[in-house]
């Protein structure tokens, strides 16, 4: 709870190394700030533990994005009548139980769905024919996560439109357009609709993992054999974290080898489900992925030579 709310709020993580520690102050903390203390450095309200991230924004309900999903993504491109709408189409076919909202728009402005995108996508299995054409002023860059360039037009984000590309995640995927080079077989549409369905699903990948560009902040937990300790410190995290931009991992600094059924127990008994953890090692992971890094077992000593790029995060 500590650690959630320092990443919120800005606070010295001194702090919390002291108050996590045996030889640290009793009952230390970092002061928390009241519940309407104002933005933060990640850009939310520093909150009590008690109401962090709790529930949705205000109410908001959208119909294919917006606050009721975990992540949001974006697909752009010059006039929202292509290369997004297939990325768009493709995402809401594939992404099945993930809670990833979707929406498209185009930096110039809307035009009108292409009868060839539409064509192809149907050929595939997937009905854009009732998609819109939209414009991206009629959406906020602070309602999405990922933000996807689908033309290569990121140079078209400048100005006030920059905010665009500085959201979480920003990718320019370059995709060529079918309009523009179809010789009228369509054969540039199924090109470019099997090569943005490539990019979706790699996309959906990195959304499934629990840590990643897709958060604001990364942690991972260590002890030795990430057995134990780090295992329940990453189901708290996991559970704790409502909708804070918090992604988490654990690993074990000599290696994995299997959760112990101690810690799955008092874990379940405290309502946090951790028996599908695996127990991973540290050598799979890589440190820049990481803003912060705890070692749960007093083991830091532990993280030298070339491990001690761990300890300097």
């Amino acid at each position: 709870v500590i650690l959630l709310e320092t990443l919120r709020c800005g606070a010295s993580l001194s702090s919390v190394s002291q108050a996590g520690h045996p030889d640290g102050p009793a009952g230390s903390a970092p002061p928390l700030s009241g519940p309407h203390a104002g933005p933060d450095s990640m850009g939310n309200t520093c909150q009590s533990p008690s109401v962090l991230g709790d529930g949705l924004d205000g109410g908001m309900s959208y119909t294919t994005y917006g606050p009721q999903y975990a992540k949001n993504v974006m697909f752009l491109c010059n006039h929202n009548s292509c290369r997004s709408q297939m990325a768009d189409g493709w995402l809401r076919h594939l992404r099945g139980q993930a809670s990833v909202g979707v929406a498209s728009a185009g930096i110039v402005g809307g035009t009108a769905v292409k009868e060839g995108a539409i064509t192809v996508m149907k050929d595939a299995g997937v009905d854009i024919a009732a998609f819109t054409s939209d414009a991206m002023a009629d959406f906020r860059p602070e309602d999405f996560d990922v933000v996807i360039s689908c033309c290569g037009c990121g140079d078209k984000l400048n100005g006030d439109k920059e905010v665009w590309k500085k959201r979480p995640v920003f990718q320019d995927w370059n995709l060529d357009d079918p309009p523009a080079i179809d010789p009228g077989d369509l054969s540039a549409y199924r090109r470019v609709r099997d090569e943005s369905k490539a990019k979706v699903e790699e996309l959906l990948k990195m959304l499934e993992k629990p840590y990643g560009p897709q958060y604001q902040k990364n942690v991972m937990f260590l002890c030795n054999h990430n057995s134990c300790r780090s295992q329940m410190a990453d189901g708290l995290l996991r559970h704790l974290r409502g909708k804070a931009s918090v992604g988490v991992a654990s690993a074990g600094i000599v290696g994995g080898t299997a959760v112990k059924e101690g810690a799955i127990t008092v874990m379940k008994d405290a309502g946090v489900d951790i028996a599908a953890f695996t127990s991973d090692a540290m050598a799979d992971f890589r440190p820049e992925d990481f803003d912060v890094v705890i070692s749960c077992c007093g083991c830091g000593d532990k993280l030298n030579g070339d491990k001690e790029v761990w300890k300097k995060r």
